[in-house]
């Protein structure tokens, strides 16, 4: 119908057109059309709209049209004869092209739309039997409206995993997000639908920077273990035919601290998802039995690692806690004279961290060894304190150097216990944790946190003048008084809550905390 109608109205049209005067301007408005349809013929579909808004456009110029007589119209219709054939060619060979391949991918598109929405309908009435898709995304504030560009019909495409490295509250996760569908052999689907439905999906992580040997890394706290202790997350999750991900959708994390290659610097790692029956096994990191395997992707990701690899940490492991007893020693004696609970702490850490360790190996050489190795520490340790000859600043970088920052951490919560091991913060304790938790390049607001646990757990806290008052708070040199009036804002609301907790102790500290940062705002006009 489109070609007919638009046969008739250049019909119409030609009978209506001067054939003299206009005759140039007219044809220079069919060669045009004539070269556009040229140029763009694969790309171009002429719709009703488009032929209309052409037509319009002719007929809006008065110029162009004007009544003919019967008399003059075969003479005036001759020198069209030519280029009106041309057109119904280009006409009927756009037309053959517009039914073949554009209308062909329409009624593709529409099924791929179909499909689309059928899946999503489908996943939507299996919403409850996926939790934990839904509580992820809310937890971690996924936005799902924001889609990326994608090819147009990669949906169809097996399923595919990438990393992303995100800040969630001031932590830092790793995302191992998948897009695409599950396509599987029929068989594998049978197999499934014995299982609930249900496929088992596993990740681990590789180290594979040396080409000849490939790392599998290590897990140490729950829920990202194995029970091997390699890094690893795994869940059961409805699976069928036209299942998947339409676009990049979180399926597992991992906190950034706990993905620690063996060794520090330029690092290349395997994330590799694994796709299994829910009973399939692992050994370092490989599945055991492959019929248990019906599909499995992985993803490369570049790493810049500036800490110690887990396999250096184990070489330095002795050195660094050396260092710290000698750290916790110098906030034991920050008064210039010993705080004997803070000894007694320190020497706690010690049967912890070192000499109980070697207990539960039954080796008892190693274990009186290190007794005796620690105790001459203390004293020597002490003696460069008396004498001023102990460098922290050394002790600092070397810790900087050959720890992680999980360690260093420890080291800091050490610190605090020694400091209020007595039940009161002294302002020399106070300026020196606040120099070495920079010093150290700790984060300053998680430090601020774990010394309002400490202070919170004693009874006093030495207040002898301003310059103590706003250690408590950890005023750095470079805070202009629009950030201290931000920080006092915290630490009142932080303190506010405690005011009303039933351990009296914490609730009388709150009280006194809650008039000191009322003080300090009221000085910074806050």
């Amino acid at each position: 119908m489109k070609i007919i109608s638009l046969i008739v109205i250049l019909f119409f049209f030609c009978f209506n057109i001067y054939a003299d005067d206009e005759f140039n301007r007219n044809l220079e408005i069919i060669k045009k059309f004539e070269k556009d349809i040229k140029e763009r013929n694969d790309q171009i579909q002429l719709d009703d709209k488009r032929i209309e808004d052409i037509i319009k456009k002719i007929q809006k110029n008065p110029s162009l049209t004007r009544k003919t007589t019967n008399e003059d119209w075969s003479q005036k219709l001759r020198p069209f004869i030519i280029p009106l054939l041309i057109v119904l060619w280009l006409i009927f060979r756009s037309d053959d092209q517009k039914t073949d391949k554009p209308r062909k991918k329409r009624d593709n598109q529409s099924k791929i739309d179909e499909f689309i929405n059928k899946s999503n309908r489908k996943n939507k009435n299996n919403k409850s039997e996926d939790e934990f898709e839904e509580n992820f995304n809310d937890y971690f504030g996924i936005n799902q409206d924001k889609k990326e560009d994608l090819p147009e019909n990669s949906f169809r495409d097996n399923l595919n995993i990438k990393i992303e490295e995100r800040n969630h509250e001031n932590s830092f996760w790793y995302f191992i997000l998948g897009f695409g569908t599950f396509n599987l052999e029929n068989k594998y689907y049978k197999l499934i639908d014995k299982e609930n439905s249900e496929a088992k999906f596993t990740v681990y992580v590789f180290d594979i920077t040396d080409e000849k040997e490939e790392i599998a890394i290590q897990g140490l706290i729950d829920p990202f273990k194995d029970e091997n202790y390699l890094l690893s997350m795994n869940r059961s999750m409805k699976v069928g035919p036209g299942y998947g991900y339409f676009e990049w959708t979180p399926i597992f994390l991992f906190p950034k601290n706990q993905l620690i290659p063996p060794y520090r610097g330029e690092r290349k790692l395997k994330f590799k998802l694994f796709m299994t029956n829910k009973k399939a096994k692992f050994d370092k990191a490989n599945i055991i039995n492959k019929k248990d395997l019906y599909y499995s992707t992985e993803c490369i990701f570049n790493l810049n690692f500036e800490e110690p690899g887990y396999l250096e940490e184990d070489k330095y492991e002795e050195q660094v806690n050396e260092k710290i007893v000698q750290l916790g020693l110098a906030v034991a004696y920050s008064e210039k004279k010993i705080n004997q609970k803070g000894v007694e702490a320190i020497k706690s850490w010690i049967n912890q961290k070192v000499i109980l360790k070697n207990f539960f190996l039954e080796n008892t050489e190693e274990e009186n060894k290190n007794k005796i190795k620690y105790s001459f520490l203390l004293k020597n340790t002490y003696e460069l304190l008396r004498n001023n000859k102990l460098s922290l600043s050394e002790i600092v970088k070397e810790l900087n150097h050959k720890s992680s920052s999980s360690k260093r951490y420890d080291a800091m919560n050490l610190l605090l216990n020694i400091a209020g091991s007595d039940d009161r913060l002294s302002s020399q304790e106070d300026k020196l944790l606040n120099q070495t938790a920079r010093a150290l390049e700790l984060d300053m607001n998680r430090f601020q946190q774990m010394k309002t646990s400490t202070i919170a757990n004693i009874d006093s806290i030495e207040e002898n003048g301003d310059d103590n008052e706003e250690t408590i708070f950890n005023f750095s040199p470079d805070m202009t008084d629009a950030d201290k009036c931000k920080k006092l804002r915290e630490e009142y609301t932080r303190w506010n809550r405690q005011t009303n907790n039933s351990n009296e102790n914490i609730k009388k500290q709150a009280k006194k905390m809650v008039e000191l940062t009322a003080k300090l705002r009221k000085k910074y006009n806050c």
